[in-house]
């Protein structure tokens, strides 16, 4: 498989797709983009269940900060256990960044992909967390 294909036969057709729902927890997806139809420069997803005002799980995903979608365990990590503030959550997402490899090209340079990383994650993480 490669870019722009499927698994699924000519004859095929897709008709559901279901996801299990995680109770108690908030996502939010952010992504930055030049225009309303480009690809993304940067997108994140987060993941967050809180409990007592602290982050109890987290799991944040980026695109375009490599050749495949990563995960951003440095984060997960910097958030867990932690209150569920504006300072703390930019704090962990000062860690994006870690195990990245963020490509230049026409559309952004690596060190703007990586400042705008840090940015959208805490603004989902932020979201998701309420």
């Amino acid at each position: 498989m490669d870019y722009f294909t499927t698994a699924l036969g000519e004859s095929d057709v897709l008709t559901e797709v279901r996801f299990p729902r995680y109770t108690g927890w908030g996502s939010h997806y952010e992504k930055f983009n030049r225009t309303a139809q480009a690809w993304s420069m940067v997108a994140i997803a987060a993941a967050v269940r809180v409990e007592g005002g602290a982050i109890a799980e987290a799991r944040v995903a980026l695109t375009n900060m490599g050749t495949t979608p990563i995960r951003a365990r440095g984060v997960e990590q910097a958030l867990v256990g932690g209150p569920a503030t504006a300072d703390a959550i930019r704090a962990a997402a000062e860690r994006v960044t870690e195990g990245t490899s963020a490509p230049s090209d026409a559309d952004a340079a690596a060190d703007y992909r990586e400042h705008l990383a840090k940015v959208l994650t805490g603004r989902a993480v932020l979201a998701a967390a309420g």
